[in-house]
């Protein structure tokens, strides 16, 4: 819509004597179909001129506007009202679209900055489980609307593979041979490592609960992995490799991709400046034999070394954020992480500020709810270690099967290959999508028979949408037909698309100020609602074979936006289901 309001701008800037660059002029629907086609506040213009939004829109509405599209302005208190020419404003939306070609809906708004979004983050040693689905899967479409948006993106996956529960970790490996030997058969020939290690991890945690002493022994490993040991280190990097084996795969399942994949461990010495720094300042203080820093009267001191001496994973994220920005003078940096988390960044975030780190003000914790998951009829959030497991790979599988079977029966003829690759599709958009169509911050429940519904707001639907889209243009191929310019475009529910279509850029750039893909869900629902309101009513082909071509166009620009909405947010578009 910005094309249009532009021309507006433009027009009232020439009207009031003003410039308009500095205009921002918000075009809405009327709450009313009856009042006009598109709506304008006059408040901020008010604001500016010193004067009343009616006086102003009642000026406006008195002027000569001269545009091509508009054909009338009516001023309804501090709202102006406008009609538009259809034909025209149809053939200018189409025209903009088409000559926008792959990029359509992208935008600038993100030239000349770089955002960090820091995302999944598991813990190497365990399996990714589906409540890790919240964090991979929103930081991938924050990733990519930004890029959309104009960003210079860095995707960031923040490992956890270090602290003492690597120690114990070594410790088993060392003392419970008779259990599992994790050097026969090594860990890099093993079908499934990541489950042995998990197994071998729960066997010590459990018995130290009953032997301290084991503890005490977790606790030497970790030293000895702390001090470079060449045993500890040689099992921790092969921990780490098979960890990452697994992950990417999954991965590449889920069409998530990272810029930067970095360990906790890679910060060690980095921590020893951050400490030091602290000290110099004098904001490290001894508190019952640690050593705290205090954030704020109204936040908790926070942690940075244990009696003991050892670290924490907080003390890294100061080591960290420092790093980052050495490395990338970033204008955001995000991090993807639950909500329940939230203490903990404001926490790093004031500690970095008492520091005197001004780019620490550009730091967010991107919050998202858990993921609940369905335990004998109560929804309880899931754990990787310590009961109440779902795998996100038995999960993926779960959905492929699925949806396997809701294809089969659509279409019984559809070929083994075919259905294994629309399977494939469906279920991982079923999946996606499910941690996409509400805002970030608020729970989910995982119920894998709604996501893979073919009706209502799931991504099956949205697929299926464009699988229409597709089925259209191919007939229409089949008969030859060419493309109109839209200016044919007339009806009012073909005007709603229209206009739905052109507010696709500034969803872009909501969905990447607010990192919430879900804005980009809820405008490809509703661009989905909207095309089934109008299919409904109107046949895109028909005797009319003129405005046949026109309608055809306008179901190419449908099909082009949903494709790229639907990849953003890491789904496939589909041909055929």
């Amino acid at each position: 819509m910005r094309h249009f309001s532009r021309q507006l701008a433009s027009k009232i800037a020439s009207f009031l004597d003003l410039d308009p660059d500095g205009l921002e002029l918000d075009l809405v629907d009327p709450p009313d179909a009856k009042l006009g086609d598109l709506a304008m506040g006059c408040f901020p213009l008010a604001k500016l001129l010193r004067s009343s939004p009616v006086k102003v829109s009642q000026d406006l509405a008195s002027r000569d506007w001269d545009i091509d599209w508009l054909e009338e302005v009516v001023a309804t208190g501090p709202y102006l009202n406008l009609k538009v020419n259809r034909e025209v404003f149809s053939q200018h939306a189409i025209s903009l679209i088409e000559s926008s070609g792959e990029s359509w809906g992208c935008t600038d708004s993100g030239r000349g900055k770089t955002v960090i979004v820091e995302y999944s983050s598991p813990n190497i040693a365990k399996h990714l489980a589906v409540h890790h689905l919240r964090s991979t899967m929103l930081g991938q479409a924050m990733a990519n609307i930004f890029r959309s948006a104009g960003y210079e993106v860095v995707s960031w996956n923040h490992l956890g593979d270090w602290g003492t529960g690597f120690g114990k970790l070594l410790a088993a490996w060392e003392s419970y041979k008779d259990f599992d030997d994790l050097d026969s058969p090594p860990l890099s020939d093993r079908e499934d490592a990541v489950t042995d290690l998990n197994a071998l991890y729960v066997r010590y945690s459990n018995d130290a609960k009953e032997n301290p002493e084991l503890e005490d022994l977790a606790r030497e490993w970790f030293k000895k992995l702390e001090n470079g040991d060449s045993l500890a280190r040689d099992r921790w990097n092969m921990i780490r490799d098979v960890s990452l084996q697994l992950f990417d795969k999954i991965y590449a399942r889920l069409g998530v991709q990272f810029d930067t994949v970095i360990g906790e461990s890679h910060y060690e010495e980095a921590m020893k400046g951050v400490i030091a720094k602290l000290s110099e300042l004098n904001i490290l203080i001894e508190s019952e034999g640690a050593e705290v820093v205090q954030v704020d009267e109204d936040i908790p001191p926070m942690l940075i070394r244990k009696k003991d001496g050892a670290t924490l994973y907080g003390t890294r994220d100061l080591a960290s954020a420092i790093t980052r920005y050495e490395n990338v003078q970033f204008d955001r940096c995000l991090y993807v992480v639950d909500a329940g988390q939230g203490l903990h960044f404001r926490q790093v975030f004031g500690v970095l500020k008492k520091m005197g780190y001004e780019w620490a003000d550009h730091l967010e914790h991107a919050e998202f709810g858990v993921m609940r998951l369905n335990v004998d009829g109560h929804w309880k959030k899931g754990k990787t270690r310590g009961g109440q497991v779902v795998l996100l790979q038995d999960v993926l599988d779960k959905a492929v099967e699925l949806a396997g079977a809701v294809v089969r029966k659509k279409n019984p003829d559809i070929s083994e290959s075919d259905l294994s690759e629309i399977a494939e599709a469906v279920g991982m958009g079923a999946v996606i999508f499910s941690d996409m169509k509400a805002s970030r911050r608020k729970d989910v429940n995982f119920d894998l028979d709604k996501m893979l519904a073919f009706d209502g707001e799931t991504g099956p639907y949205l697929q299926y949408t464009h699988v229409r889209f597709s089925s259209i243009l191919n007939k229409a191929a089949d008969s030859k037909m060419s493309r109109g310019d839209g200016s044919g475009l007339v009806e009012d529910e073909e005007l709603v698309l229209i206009k739905r279509l052109l507010r696709y850029p500034e969803v872009t750039d909501k969905a990447a100020k607010s990192a919430e893909p879900s804005q980009l869900s809820q405008y490809l629902l509703e661009l989905a609602s909207d095309f089934n309101t109008y299919y409904a009513k109107h046949r895109v082909m028909s005797d009319d074979q003129q405005l046949s071509e026109h309608r055809l166009t306008l179901i190419e620009s449908l099909k082009n936006t949903l494709a790229t909405g639907l990849k953003r947010l890491c789904i496939q578009p589909l041909t055929r289901m």
